[in-house]
């Protein structure tokens, strides 16, 4: 049984005439009369009983042919629901960010490529470790988190395709009100004996602060450990500690300051990532192409 077969059965079940049905599909009589023998034979049943020189639709046929229309409208339905989802112009994306990327970059991204696109973008935030999964899943299709290249995750997800696409240097801050905001310049050493405010440990960043200060055989007293990016300026803005913070322009809204160091300190990687054995969208890949070309304009809203 095939759509074909279905579709020229619904004709013929209308009109019940061989002859008007095969001129309105524009077949010859025989190859309709071939492909509902087939259909027949297929459902192991009769449909159409002969009266006289013509033909009827049975009581085989006519249960037949109320599950066929319904079969034909569902699958009209989801071809509908499917160009909906996956047309370049306005299709739908499901797109994952890590928490970091939430307050600056992602809603500068929508809102340049709603200006591009009519594309709806579903958006969810999550950790790496749960992004990658899921996208590695097929729950998205397009996924930003940040790292490293010492990131040892990267080999569970084979069938990801991570590229980079911009290096954020991570950097010391300080509350307006707070000495270390001056123009002087401070050894780490200075820095050590402060409180800090990091992220927690299943951050990607997290680690390689711990293994940073772990090479040079000092342990950071952490005073608070948070989630987010505003939880980390907005207690650093009220002088609880010295933040330790990817470069971002959303510091420009609280009362902190980038502490200038005498040496180089951390960078992490902020990557895009899409899984290279899963079926994309020509929305989908409009949208990946769309942030290769114009990274260098998006990465101005980090």
């Amino acid at each position: 049984m095939n759509i074909q077969q279905i579709r020229y059965f619904l004709h013929l079940a209308n009109t019940e005439n061989m002859k008007q049905s095969a001129d309105e599909l524009f077949i010859s009589q025989p190859a309709l009369s071939k492909s509902i023998s087939k259909l027949e034979e297929g459902l192991a049943a009769k449909l159409f009983d002969r009266v006289g020189r013509g033909i009827q639709l049975n009581k085989y046929g006519k249960l037949f042919q109320q599950r066929a229309y319904r079969a034909m409208n569902e699958l009209e339905i989801v071809q509908k629901e499917l160009y909906a989802l996956t047309n370049a112009e306005s299709g739908r994306i499901d797109l994952g960010f890590v928490y970091s990327l939430g307050p600056v970059f992602i809603p500068n991204l929508l809102a340049n490529y709603a200006k591009k696109s009519h594309a709806k973008i579903r958006v969810s935030q999550n950790n790496t470790i749960n992004l990658l999964t899921q996208l590695q899943d097929g729950a998205y299709d397009v996924a930003f988190f940040t790292g490293n290249e010492q990131f040892s995750t990267f080999a569970q997800f084979p069938d990801l395709e991570i590229i980079p696409i911009h290096i954020q240097p991570v950097i010391f801050i300080a509350s307006l009100n707070s000495p270390l905001s001056s123009n002087k310049y401070y050894t780490l050493e200075e820095l050590i004996t402060y409180d800090f405010i990091t992220f927690h440990e299943p951050s990607t960043l997290r680690p390689l602060i711990n293994r940073y200060f772990a090479k040079k055989k000092m342990i950071p007293n952490i005073s608070y450990e948070v989630l987010d990016d505003l939880t980390l300026l907005s207690l650093t803005s009220k002088n609880l500690g010295i933040g330790i913070f990817p470069q971002s322009s959303i510091m420009e809204n609280f009362s902190v300051k980038e502490i200038r160091l005498k040496e180089p300190f951390l960078t992490q990687t902020i990557y895009l990532a899409q899984n290279s054995l899963r079926y994309k969208s020509p929305a989908v890949q409009r949208f990946i192409d769309y942030i290769k070309f114009e990274k260098e304009d998006l990465l101005k809203h980090i």
